[in-house]
């Protein structure tokens, strides 16, 4: 990894910034892209840094620790998936709200930033997946999203989309899942293959085109070859910033 990475705390969220090589070597202002929940971002971006000026442009990146992941990336309450399990908290307005108002004008402030939507990207995986597909539908800050394996199960989310539209109709969106995924014991992750494909086909008429979201399959199950699955989406995502 040839760029550096600060870290910060905001309202109890500790987030890293990565920066590259291109933003310290010069004065331009760059693109940022907002993960939800990545362990450590030094994979992803050392294995991204050889694609710029190749296949995407050098950009900024975030991450954001949830403090909860069941809480922070849900839209709404609902119970959990096991008996003993965790339920879910439903308060994914409070971290977007925070998102919004606190740590992206902290980015913006102390880095230089393309602030406007079309130059920023929010994606994540399983729950932080479904939190960036809900602020599609929540906000208007993100003109690129990204759901990787995102938990499109989730209780009444297939609903909540066929009865809401998102702010940017000319956002675009890149949703993938493994392809046995599906093949889970539990019976309403098992229906994560059916409500992708849902959402994929509604978001093709609800965004100004079909070409604006793309759908990717990837081999083996939740937890294969994450790392390269953050890339694919990125390197669509910021393909032509």
């Amino acid at each position: 990894m040839s760029g550096s990475i600060d870290l910060f705390t905001c309202e109890g969220y500790h987030c890293s910034v990565y920066v590259p090589e291109q933003y310290i070597e010069s004065e331009s202002s760059f693109p940022v892209v907002y993960v939800n929940g990545v362990n450590d971002i030094r994979e992803i971006v050392g294995a991204i840094e050889p694609y710029f000026y190749k296949d995407c442009p050098p950009f900024i990146l975030v991450n954001i620790q949830p403090k909860n992941w069941n809480d922070d990336y849900t839209p709404w309450a609902a119970k959990g998936i096991a008996r003993d399990g965790e339920d879910f908290g439903g308060k994914a307005d409070n971290y977007i709200e925070t998102l919004l108002y606190k740590i992206k004008p902290y980015i913006d402030t102390n880095y230089r930033t393309k602030s406007d939507y079309k130059n920023n990207v929010l994606l994540g995986y399983s729950l932080g997946g479904l939190l960036s597909l809900y602020a599609l539908y929540s906000c208007a800050c993100f003109g690129k999203v990204g759901s990787l394996s995102g938990s499109l199960w989730y209780e009444e989310w297939i609903e909540y989309m066929s009865l809401n539209n998102p702010y940017n109709k000319d956002a675009k969106v890149y949703l993938s899942l493994g392809i046995k995924e599906s093949k889970s014991r539990n019976p309403r992750m098992a229906n994560v293959g059916v409500c992708t494909e849902k959402a994929f086909e509604m978001l093709q008429k609800q965004l100004s085109s079909e070409e604006n979201v793309k759908l990717e399959w990837n081999n083996g199950g939740h937890f294969t070859e994450i790392t390269e699955r953050f890339i694919k989406a990125i390197l669509w995502l910021v393909k032509d910033l």
